[in-house]
Order: C-alpha cells, then sequence, then structure tokens
C-alpha cells in the first residue's frame, strides 16, 4: 500500500518546522539591525550632550570675553599713545587685576592677556611682558608653534574666534575695542584648559568607549578626547554638511563607527569614533543562542516529526483495513489512500443528505397535500384522521380553526426583465415570501399550517383563545400587516379572505368555503382588499334599474353628452352599493345592463354598418378579461368616452355643412328682399331661434348685421364698376327705398353713398 498520506503529513510536518526557524533568523536579522540602529542612536544622543555641554563652556567664554571687551579699564588702556608715564603703571596694575578677576570666575581658562600691537607686549593677570617673552612663558615652543606664527596671528582682525594655535593650545581671540575692530590695536587672547575639557568629555560613556573630536569648519581636529591613535588615517571627507550623521569605515584595522552632530554655536563638529566590536559582541552572544535554538529545532524537532507523523498516521491506515473490500480494489489505481477514503466518505453524506432531502420533500408535499384534501373536507373520519395528523406532525392545541385564503395577484414589478427566471421559479419564490411572512405574523398568537389549494396560498389558522371577537380581530390585524409589507416590500398584490371561527375539525371544510366565498366578492369592491365573510354574510339581493334612467342615460350617449352619461352611471352604481352589500350575482347583473344599455343607445345612433364595430369587439374583449366591478366600470367609462366623441364630431360635421349651405344661400339672394330668418328656417328646415343663435356662433354676428354687411359690400362693388344711380342700386342689393339703403350704408362704411361714390372718383 502506497503511503502518500504518510509523505504529505511529514512534508507539512518540517514545513511547519520550519517556519519558527525561517522566523527566528529573520529575528536574528532584525535584531541585529535594531541593535546597530539603537547603538547609532545611544552615540547620537550621548554626542549630543558632549555638544550641548561644550557649546555651554564656549559660550560662557564668549560672554566673558564680550565684558572684558567692554570693561572701560580695558577700553582705555587700549586706547592710550603714551606708555612711558607713570600713570601707565598704575593703569597696567588696575589692568591686572581686572583680568585676575575675570579668569578667576571661569575654571576653564588657564590664562587670558592683552596684547598691545604697536608696542609690542602683552599684560597677563599676573604681570606685563614683552612679546617675546610672553611667547616663551605662555606658548611652549614645542607644541609646534613658532614665535613668527604666533607674531603674525596677534596682528591679524578678529570678531570673537576660537582657535587652535598648536596641540592642545585653544584660544578665543577678540581685536580691541570691539567697537573699532578693523583698526584695533590689541587683541585680547584667552587661553582654554583643554586638559579641563578633556576630562569633561572623557566622563561621559562615549568617550570612555571611544574617542571624541572637534572639528572646526573645515573639518581640521581641534580637540581630541580619549585614545587618539592615527587620527590622520580617519577619512573624514565623510562628513558632511548635513546637522548629524553616521557611518562606517575601516580604522586601525578594526570596522568603526563614526557618528558626528553639528554645533550651531560656532560652526564645529562633534564626531565621535566607537569601535563596532564593542557593541557587536551582544550581537553575537544574540546570534550563538539563535543558532543553538536553530540546531535543537532541527535535530529535536526533524526525529519528532517523523515519530509524530507515524503516530497520525495509524488511525488512517485502520481505516482502510475496515472499509468494504470495494474500497480496497480501488485503492490499486489511487495514489492517496486519504483522498480515497475522503471522497468514500463524502459519497455516502452526499448520498445521505440527498436521500434526507428527498425524504423531506416528499413528507412536505404529502403534507401539503393532506392538509388541501381536509381544507376541502376530503379525508377520512375517526382513527384513521387521528393517524394521518399523527404522521404528518399536525397537532392542533385547541379545537378553534379559521381559514385564510391568500389570492396572488400582480408580482411583476417584484422582478426585473433579464429573464433569468423563469415563470415557475418566479411563482415559487413569490409564495415563499408571502408564506414566510404571514406564518410569523399569524404564529405570534396562533398555530399556523400553510398550504397550496387551486393557485391559492391556504392558512389553516388552530386559535389559542376563546374569545372569537378577539381572535377575528386578530387575525384581520395580522392579515393587514401582512398585505402592508408584502405590497410595500415586494410589490405583491394579495386579495385576502377570511372565514369565521368554526369549534370542530368538521368546521374546517365550512372555515374554507367562506373564506373562497368571501375571495370571489373581489369582484364587486375590486382587488388587494381584507375581505371577512361576515363582510358578505347579508347581501343586498335588490337591484335599482329604473327604466327613465336607462332612457335619460341612452339619450345623453345619443346627444353626446359625455359628463352627463358618466354622471348617470356613477348614480346607478352609487344607489346601488350605498345603502347595503350588494351580491356578487347582482353586481354582475348590474354591469352587464349598464353595458347593454351603451349598445342599445349605439343602436339608435345615425351610422354605417362599421362604425364602432372595433369599440364594441373591443369592448367584449376587455370585459371578459376584467376580474373586478371596477375595472368593469373604467371599461364602461372608456367605452362611453368613445361613443359620446364619435357622436359629438358627428355633430360638428353636420353643423359645418348647415354653416356652408346657409351663409351660401344669403349670398346668392342679397338682392331677395324678403330675405329674412322666417324664410332661411323654412328653407332649410330648422327652428328659427335655433338658426338665429346658430349664425351668431358661425360668423360671430346677428342675421341681421351679416345681411346688411353683405349688402354694403355688394353695392360698394357696383358703384364702382357701374354707372348705375343709387336707386338702381338699392333695388339690386336688395333696399325696398333708398333711405334705408343710405342710412344702412352710412352705419356701416361712415359716409354716403354718393360720398363714397364721389370719393372714388377722385
Amino acid at each position: 500500500m502506497k503511503r502518500s498520506v504518510f509523505l504529505f503529513w511529514l512534508y507539512s510536518n518540517l514545513t511547519i518546522l520550519c517556519i519558527p526557524i525561517v522566523i527566528t533568523m529573520l529575528v536574528l536579522f532584525q535584531s541585529q539591525h535594531l541593535l546597530n540602529s539603537e547603538v547609532i542612536r545611544s552615540n547620537k544622543a550621548l554626542l549630543n550632550q558632549v555638544k550641548q555641554s561644550l557649546d555651554n563652556q564656549f559660550k560662557d567664554i564668549k560672554r566673558m570675553g564680550l565684558q572684558l571687551s567692554l570693561d572701560p579699564k580695558v577700553i582705555k588702556y587700549v586706547n592710550q599713545t603714551e606708555f612711558n608715564s607713570s600713570q601707565v603703571k598704575i593703569d597696567t596694575l588696575d589692568l591686572i587685576t581686572s583680568l585676575r578677576s575675570y579668569a578667576a570666575s571661569n575654571g576653564d581658562i588657564n590664562d587670558l592677556y592683552v596684547y598691545m600691537k604697536k608696542q609690542h607686549f602683552g599684560v597677563t593677570t599676573s604681570t606685563m611682558n614683552q612679546d617675546d617673552l610672553l611667547f616663551q612663558l605662555l606658548h611652549e615652543p614645542n607644541k609646534g608653534i613658532t614665535f613668527k606664527k604666533w607674531s603674525d596671528s596677534m596682528e591679524k582682525i578678529y570678531f570673537g574666534n576660537f582657535l587652535q594655535l598648536a596641540e592642545d593650545d585653544m584660544v578665543y581671540m577678540q581685536s580691541l575695542p570691539i567697537q573699532n575692530a578693523d583698526e584695533a590695536p590689541a587683541t585680547l587672547v584667552v587661553m582654554l584648559n583643554a586638559e579641563r575639557l578633556k576630562a569633561a568629555i572623557s566622563n561621559i560613556q562615549l568617550a570612555q568607549a571611544g574617542i571624541v573630536l572637534i572639528l572646526d569648519s573645515g573639518n581640521k581636529p581641534m580637540m581630541i578626547a580619549g585614545e587618539p591613535g592615527h587620527v590622520s588615517d580617519l577619512d573624514l571627507a565623510q562628513i558632511s554638511s548635513s546637522a548629524e550623521g553616521s557611518f562606517s569605515q575601516k580604522w586601525d584595522k578594526e570596522e568603526v563607527t563614526v557618528s558626528y552632530v553639528s554645533s550651531v554655536e560656532n560652526e564645529w563638529k562633534y564626531v565621535s569614533i566607537v569601535p563596532t566590536k564593542i557593541y557587536a559582541a551582544k550581537v553575537s552572544q544574540l546570534r550563538s543562542w539563535i543558532y543553538a535554538g536553530l540546531f535543537l529545532c532541527i535535530f529535536v524537532g526533524g526525529p519528532m516529526s517523523i515519530w509524530l507523523t507515524s503516530r497520525h498516521y495509524m488511525p488512517i491506515r485502520r481505516m482502510v483495513d475496515l472499509v468494504s473490500p470495494k474500497v480496497k480494489s480501488n485503492m490499486q489505481d489511487s495514489k492517496d489512500e486519504f483522498l480515497l477514503l475522503q471522497s468514500f466518505m463524502s459519497e455516502n453524506a452526499a448520498f445521505q443528505d440527498t436521500a434526507n432531502t428527498t425524504i423531506r420533500k416528499q413528507q412536505d408535499v404529502l403534507r401539503s397535500h393532506f392538509l388541501a384534501r381536509l381544507l376541502k373536507g376530503r379525508v377520512e373520519s375517526g382513527s384513521a384522521l387521528a393517524q394521518s395528523m399523527a404522521s404528518f406532525d399536525l397537532r392542533f392545541e385547541t379545537n378553534r380553526f379559521a381559514v385564510l385564503l391568500f389570492h396572488i395577484g400582480d408580482y411583476s414589478a417584484l422582478f426585473n426583465d433579464n429573464g433569468s427566471r423563469d415563470s415557475e421559479s418566479k411563482l415559487q419564490y413569490v409564495y415563499y415570501i408571502v408564506t414566510n411572512i404571514t406564518e410569523e405574523l399569524l404564529g405570534r398568537k396562533h398555530t399556523v399550517f400553510t398550504t397550496e389549494v387551486d393557485g391559492m396560498i391556504a392558512f389553516l389558522v388552530n386559535i389559542q383563545h376563546e374569545d372569537e371577537a378577539q381572535a377575528k380581530q386578530e387575525l384581520i390585524d395580522a392579515a393587514q400587516v401582512a398585505q402592508e409589507v408584502i405590497q410595500g416590500k415586494f410589490y405583491i398584490q394579495l386579495t385576502i379572505g377570511i372565514s369565521d371561527i368554526h369549534p370542530t375539525l368538521a368546521g374546517i371544510p365550512h372555515g374554507f368555503d367562506e373564506a373562497l366565498e368571501a375571495l370571489e366578492y373581489k369582484f364587486v369592491i375590486g382587488p388587494s382588499q381584507i375581505i371577512p365573510f361576515d363582510r358578505i354574510k347579508r347581501p343586498k339581493n335588490e337591484l335599482y334599474y329604473p327604466l327613465d334612467m336607462e332612457r335619460q342615460l341612452i339619450n345623453h350617449i345619443r346627444t353626446g353628452q359625455y359628463e352627463e352619461a358618466m354622471e348617470a352611471v356613477s348614480e346607478l352604481i352609487v344607489t346601488n352599493v350605498s345603502d347595503g352589500t350588494l351580491s356578487l350575482q347582482l353586481g354582475k347583473l348590474l354591469m352587464f345592463e349598464l353595458i347593454g344599455t351603451i349598445l342599445k343607445a349605439i343602436e339608435h345612433l345615425d351610422q354605417g354598418p362599421n362604425e364602432l364595430a372595433v369599440e364594441k369587439h373591443a369592448l367584449i374583449k376587455q370585459l371578459t378579461q376584467c376580474e373586478s366591478f371596477a375595472e368593469i366600470e373604467d371599461e364602461i367609462y372608456k367605452f362611453l368616452k368613445t361613443v359620446c366623441d364619435y357622436v359629438d364630431s358627428k355633430k360638428k360635421s353636420h353643423n359645418t355643412n348647415l354653416k356652408d349651405h346657409v351663409l351660401s344661400y344669403i349670398d346668392e339672394h342679397l338682392a331677395d328682399m324678403d330675405l329674412s330668418l322666417t324664410s332661411l328656417s323654412l328653407k332649410f328646415e330648422v327652428n328659427a331661434p335655433y338658426l338665429s343663435r346658430f349664425i351668431k356662433e358661425q360668423s360671430g354676428e346677428t342675421f341681421i348685421d351679416y345681411v346688411n354687411k353683405q349688402r354694403v359690400q355688394l353695392a360698394k362693388k357696383l358703384m364702382m364698376d357701374t354707372d348705375d344711380t343709387i336707386t338702381d342700386i338699392t333695388q339690386k342689393v336688395g333696399f325696398s327705398n333708398s333711405n334705408t339703403f343710405i342710412r344702412v350704408f352710412k352705419r356701416y362704411e361712415g359716409i354716403t353713398p354718393g360720398q363714397f361714390r364721389k370719393g372714388d372718383q377722385l
């Protein structure tokens, strides 16, 4: 048997063993890096401490030098020109006393003196000496400075500078007087105590581990604290102009770490040089411990991994020995016995899950089918019913039952139109939503069982308390909440029928019939309603539809009066439903009567054989698809609008023809003196008052005004085109005498006919 699982687990354990090894190596490298960084940071901190200490000391020396430069005795002494008088000797003694007091106030000073350039002598804290003797006493020639170099340095101009005249010979120099430094006759020289400064630096741990340098602005050493070694071998060029930094290099055949910080006070740099081996010893010790841990991991953890892998593999081998011969035969073609066992167990588990799911689905289907038969009263009674209920886990805590029927309406808004679901799956999804929400609401106070019956969802509710009125109200409230949630959030239209409460199992079918009857009443009151059976127990069985109202409706339709016709239909409907519950049969009868009246009115219209035929067929088609009284009412109003618009268009067409005939007749008979409204009404067989209103509506003028204006226009044309007399024209335009013609002409034209003819001739 192949041991692929054993090898896999062994490799896995060894891989896990490698994880701490890799982590340990990473920790080693990271620790070394962090330790180096921490040492460098510590060196910089100590170096900043050195810088701060020395900067404060040098600042005190500068302050003392400035005070001395401004001392009145010093200024008076350096500004005098005669040095042979007795007073000069007294002034010299005063100056020595002042210098001695200044030197005593600062322990970092060895001595100080004022050098007179032109006189070539200097006044110290104890005496006055010539320049050569002063040089011999205060500046040892063996330190590498000559008298010439010293003398030249005394002649230069200084503005408070620190200088290194020779090795370990650091001085502070200031030209006097300070107010006229460019032509200063004297130079103040303060000699620093280099040994004391070095001792102060050496007390800091950094100088004890290595050396500390003070470099001037040109990176030249001014002071060295610690074992100097061959400082000249250091590559100080790597020290940049930045404020601080660090780097490593070889010095005296060993690795050193060089750190530096800059002083803002005097543009110096403080440099520390520490051998790397001082702090690398800690890193080496850490590395040794880590290597020891790695050794233990490999040479102890490795054998432990092999032993534990072998121990863990034993259950797998026993499981393979216990499986059926069929599985063992399949092992011949398998490279991994664990995967084979896993596949075998997964297949068995999947088969078991499938079987359980199938059984559960079948149980649910059978249970739902049993509930449907129970609602319709098609189940056995007695012990057979009790056994069936026990097998389907139907337990009723009380003997009080009610039935709710949910009719699913439009739910297209719940789904988009991408076609990802078929109609069956959409409907099942809708059933799932309605069932879960309603069961949760009804189940808060009662026991609920759900099934599907004839495309509707039925809820058999086992009422838990005896107050019938309260129980009915709870059912109605739960139905209202369910309808609000389902229609408001899921856009599923619901109509709900609720039965009365029945006291025994035998009453369940009666409850179902009541809920179904209540649900059918949606035809009268419309969809998306909650209809308790109490609402339709005593329906109205009388239909109000008098003959005079039918005739009135027909007349409104024949005359095209849509508003009046719609008001008549609305009055009939309101009268029938306002004083009681209209039964389903009477509701349908009322609709059919209204439709019959409208079709009867159409038959009396003067229309061709094909006019309104399409509309009538469309009406009949729409009525067959209506599901409620309200939908039929809407279709009746739409058809009424179509018919009345048709009648109105016919009336408008007739009025247009009448207008053309009447006006043409008037224009052709203007010369007829007997032309009158009566003669026109007789001619066109129209009532004279109606004809008068008609001419006013069509022309905007009364009959008399229209006829007179047309006669005046004809008279003007005759006067311009002919030489007929006014009397002849009067007769040709239908006036009985000239006076009447002249009066009418002047009324409409503002002048007489004679004046018009004269004006036309001009």
